[in-house]
């Protein structure tokens, strides 16, 4: 900006004849190309690094070193149509003109003097315009590097952290050690992911950050099922490192670890973790597995991921045009919009109970993903001013519809079904102004489990934990008993252990798993594995 308002004034002045412009070409040789040429992809490489950061901040806000390592190094085919629309005129196209600005100023002038209408005031020879040219071309790459350093956790990703933690190595607990004792009488285990979720959306005086209940059909389907909370109200489980974003939180879940960036600090591309996981429990129990997405599973490798751990079958959105469920070309935002996925889900599902074994159905949904979400443009009258808030609604009240559907099918009491957000959500500009004190955790609710719905609030209530958690806790609530109540890194919520967390303290936590682990990177999965 201040070398913009010094050039119009420049200009100005030599507009209105005080000052003139001499400029002494430079000669058009192979060097004045090749300086051009470096000069352009310089500026370039500027343009990039100072756009594509301020576009991240802007699109994900603050994001950690994992998070970031897992956007680099995925296949993230499947991003939605406005995202990578807003990726070219943010980045792509300002980072192409800042290289082409630069080839022609590379071009351009080798002197410039400037004389002044009065002819007895000495004229200024600025001389070897390229070597200054050359250090504002320094100076612009440092100050983007430090506005990228600032606004992504770059240093972390790229330093070389000697510092190692053995956490996970001493607390890590096998399922294939742990002594696990399945029921004789296997019940459904039904898993729906809900797509930014968080528990802010209820009002406060349900422990929300809102004055509207922006899920009032949850909050209703809430009383019917078990709810493990930080607070007396509302609550669930508080974000760690390796959770933040959809990938992550479901290996947590299914693994009980969260999804550390094994081996990045050396280069390597982040990669799943080999650990046990429900869907490889229950295989070895006989379930059909069933993994359900609108979207690409290729999107981070996660179809992939569910095949490995419990030979789930992958249905998404090239699924709905191979059965004919959608013409083939269909796409709404990430593919198929929330409605469409939970109609096929019925017929799944329907097709599933039909046969004569227990199945075990994880289902994700994206109608809340950041930016904005999405609802249907044929839900009239949205109640709340914010488009955000709509989508947040509909989305509730749409998944509570196929919850019910679920209950009145006739396999309905031999299933357990579990509702959990993955991550907080993303979308910065519907947080921008909150109380950064506030605690923001994931709504998480498991209905018809075996030990029912009358749990004793000492259980349910005022209890820290992660959403690995979630991963013994699922297990015991479809009947498996474990000796010693822990999985992975996780505790059995049913049970009066307290949790890791809550034991070693949240900041504790915190900051080993921000450490390289050697046990983690161990188990890291090899490329033959993929």
């Amino acid at each position: 900006v201040l070398v913009e308002l010094f050039g119009a004034a420049v200009l100005g002045f030599s507009r209105f004849g005080r000052l003139q412009l001499v400029c002494k070409p430079a000669p058009r040789t192979w060097c004045t190309w090749v300086f051009a040429a470096i000069t352009g992809i310089f500026g370039a490489l500027i343009g990039l690094i100072f756009f594509a950061p301020r576009w991240g901040y802007a699109t994900f806000g603050h994001v950690s070193a994992y998070q970031l390592s897992f956007l680099l190094t995925h296949d993230l085919s499947n991003s939605a149509v406005e995202i990578n629309a807003a990726i070219i005129w943010a980045v792509i196209v300002p980072m192409i003109l800042i290289g082409g600005i630069a080839f022609c100023l590379g071009l351009l002038h080798k002197d410039l003097r400037i004389k002044f209408s009065n002819p007895a005031k000495k004229p200024i020879t600025f001389r070897h315009l390229n070597g200054l040219y050359v250090l504002a071309l320094v100076a612009a790459f440092i100050g983007a590097s430090a506005q990228a350093f600032y606004l992504l956790p770059i240093q972390q990703v790229l330093a070389a952290d000697t510092e190692t933690s053995t956490y996970l190595a001493e607390n890590y607990v096998s399922p294939d050690s742990a002594k696990l004792k399945f029921p004789s009488e296997k019940r459904n285990l039904i898993h729906i992911y809900l797509e930014s979720m968080e528990n802010s959306y209820y009002s406060t005086d349900e422990g929300g950050y809102l004055e509207e209940n922006l899920m009032p059909d949850l909050a209703q389907l809430s009383q019917e099922g078990v709810s493990f909370s930080h607070t007396n109200r509302f609550g669930g489980p508080q974000q760690v490192p390796g959770t933040e974003h959809s990938v992550a939180a479901m290996v947590a879940m299914q693994a009980g670890v969260p999804m550390l960036a094994a081996g990045y600090r050396k280069g390597q591309r982040l990669s799943y973790p080999d650990f046990p996981t429900i869907g490889d429990l229950l295989e070895r129990q006989g379930y059909e597995n069933v993994f359900m997405l609108g979207s690409d599973e290729k999107w981070g490798g996660l179809g992939d991921y569910y095949r490995r751990h419990g030979n789930f079958s992958v249905v998404d959105l090239q699924t709905a045009y191979d059965i004919g469920f959608v013409e083939s070309g269909y796409k709404v935002r990430w593919g198929l919009e929330d409605e469409k996925l939970y109609q096929l889900a019925q017929q799944q599902l329907t097709e599933l109970a039909a046969q004569n074994h227990p199945f075990y159905f994880v289902l994700e949904n994206a109608d809340t993903h950041f930016p904005d979400g999405y609802f249907s443009p044929e839900y009239t009258n949205p109640p709340f001013a914010e488009h955000y808030a709509n989508a947040i609604y509909y989305s509730q009240r749409d998944v509570v519809k196929l919850v019910r559907w679920i209950q009145d099918q006739p396999w309905a009491a031999e299933t357990t079904i579990v509702l959990t957000g993955d991550h907080q959500s993303m979308d910065p500009d519907y947080f921008e102004n909150w109380d950064p004190s506030y605690n923001r955790t994931v709504v998480n609710l498991i209905l018809n489990p075996v030990q029912g719905k009358e749990i004793s609030a000492e259980l349910t209530q005022n209890r820290i934990y992660a959403s690995y958690d979630l991963f013994p806790t699922i297990l015991s609530a479809i009947g498996v008993e474990i000796s010693g109540d822990r999985l992975g890194l996780g505790t059995n919520l049913f049970s009066e252990k307290e949790s890791l967390l809550a034991q070693h303290g949240v900041r504790n936590v915190v900051e080993e798993l921000n450490l390289s682990s050697e046990f983690y990177d161990q188990h890291r999965e090899t490329a033959a594995e993929k």
